[in-house]
């Protein structure tokens, strides 16, 4: 009963929402709060906004009182304590937890009950995090907004007309509440960053496969493979909190007798005045919208006004040749997937459209097909292009750009997914735009981390990425943290806080 008193004055401050992740950890080792009052909150919390948002679609909370409890009980016996000790947290649903579902929006995997955890699961347990539950994410993780015929749809708590972005939709809505003080997606055509953007959050996508993939959904339940270009990485409304829930989940599978072991680099830059930033203001082959263009161009000057060295700069290459490239990488790995119908369409498309047509989905229907012999020139176009990353990377310690070319989009589900249309500047353009600048940092395996930057005159928050080089997830990490120690920084969407 004092517990659950002690709850409802907590309810009634805000002293669990004026903590981040990394805070709330200090006041429960310190027993200015116990886990229990914070996991009691939060479980409020989606009890009283979960309605509005659907955003949490599994729950274990009796099971999360109960570690919560015995978290407390360890900070009173004086043992060690983990980076993440007694701290309650939701992760995406494409990640395995024992005892939830994990079905990722999939009419056949529903009610299906996981009996292990993912690798990314285990460590942020082990660190001492407690599982609240599971958050929403579009069909097979594949859509940029974040609905499903199990769990429906995931509205945008800064506009529940509009979408939070997928396929960690529901990470960033939960994030954007206050429902959950850190969050866990994963990344393969802009499903951090974009929900980061479209929510106004901070979202880290590593560099590929240093946090182990096994036990995230797809590929398949108990799958031992790993996809390429798929990456696993963190949500949070703090860089703080980015980096600590980075730092216990990085690394990767230990075997016996493996001689492989990760050192990352520290941060190439540990000053603004030392910086040096390229800045990739928009391309006729993706235009973004102008007021996106202009927030990011004054969050790059904000850096040069304190020092670091900002002048328009890209890699050799065009933005046209590098996304064919990328989703000549990208569409294998979704029409993995795909069943006879959808591979019968893909042959028709492809017939119909022919070799000529550079649309998007003429190269995904053609990527969709690609025999590996292909795939091996395809690679090696890739690799050129990573050597052209690295001769950036001389020059330039980060490249910033746009993660999409708009705010979060009205919700569309009734148009098909390739006729769907995005507005940009007032002109219509294809959603799939939305995938062209996240496949930016993806397709070369770098790191990048989305950073809020201010609301557009629609009322919706919009951000940039940070791109690093190759392990230079460090680098990314703080430059971010430079433009929010310069009021670059993630709110609660209004009527949350």
């Amino acid at each position: 009963m004092v517990y659950r008193q002690r709850c409802l004055l907590l309810q009634e401050t805000e002293l669990v929402l004026d903590n981040n992740a990394k805070g709330l950890v200090r006041l429960i080792k310190d027993q200015e709060l116990s886990s229990f009052e914070v996991t009691e909150y939060f479980i409020g919390r989606i009890e009283a906004h979960n309605g509005s948002i659907n955003a949490v679609i599994a729950e274990r909370f009796e099971a999360a009182r109960e570690e919560a409890q015995r978290a407390d009980e360890m900070v009173k016996r004086g043992e060690p304590l983990g980076a993440l000790h007694g701290l309650p947290m939701t992760i995406k649903d494409a990640y395995e937890v024992t005892g939830l579902t994990c079905e990722v929006g999939h009419l056949p995997f529903k009610g299906r009950v996981s009996d292990t955890d993912a690798v990314v699961v285990q460590r942020l347990r082990a660190a001492g995090a407690i599982i609240l539950g599971k958050t929403n994410t579009p069909l097979h993780c594949a859509d940029l907004q974040t609905y499903n015929a199990i769990h429906g749809t995931t509205n945008n708590p800064h506009d529940v007309a509009r979408t939070p972005g997928g396929s960690s939709g529901g990470a960033a809505a939960a994030l954007a509440a206050g429902m959950t003080p850190l969050e866990f997606g994963s990344d393969i055509g802009g499903s951090i960053r974009t929900p980061s953007h479209f929510c106004g959050l901070f979202g880290h996508k590593p560099t590929f496969d240093i946090i182990p993939q096994r036990g995230h959904v797809p590929p398949v339940h108990g799958a031992l493979t790993s996809p390429a270009l798929g990456v696993m990485g963190p949500l949070a409304r703090s860089v703080e909190d980015l980096e600590l829930a980075f730092d216990v989940t990085v690394g990767f599978e230990r075997k016996p007798g493996s001689g492989l072991e990760l050192a990352l680099p520290a941060s190439r830059v540990t000053s603004v005045r030392h910086l040096r930033v390229g800045i990739w203001l928009g391309d006729d082959y993706c235009p973004v919208d102008h007021e996106i263009l202009a927030g990011i161009e004054q969050a790059a000057q904000a850096l040069a006004s304190q020092g670091a060295v900002v002048s328009e700069a890209k890699p050799d290459f065009s933005l046209a040749e590098h996304h064919e490239t990328y989703l000549m990488h990208l569409a294998p790995i979704v029409g993995a997937s795909f069943g006879p119908d959808a591979i019968a369409l893909m042959e028709r498309v492809a017939r119909e459209l022919g070799p000529e047509d550079k649309s998007h989905n003429a190269i995904q229907a053609r990527g969709s097909l690609l025999p590996h012999r292909d795939w091996l020139l395809w690679n090696e176009i890739r690799a050129h292009m990573v050597a052209k990353w690295d001769a950036f990377f001389d020059d330039y310690d980060v490249l910033i750009c746009p993660v999409t070319p708009t705010t979060a989009m009205p919700h569309d589900q009734d148009t098909p997914y390739g006729a769907r249309r995005i507005w940009v500047n007032d002109e219509p353009r294809p959603y799939t735009d939305n995938v062209v600048w996240a496949g930016v940092a993806t397709l070369c395996s770098l790191p990048s981390t989305a950073v809020p930057v201010g609301r557009h005159s629609d009322g919706l928050p919009f951000g940039l990425q940070v791109i690093g080089p190759e392990y230079g997830d460090r680098t990314t990490l703080a430059v971010a943290s430079m433009l929010e120690s310069l009021g670059y920084t993630a709110e609660l969407a209004s009527g949350f806080n």
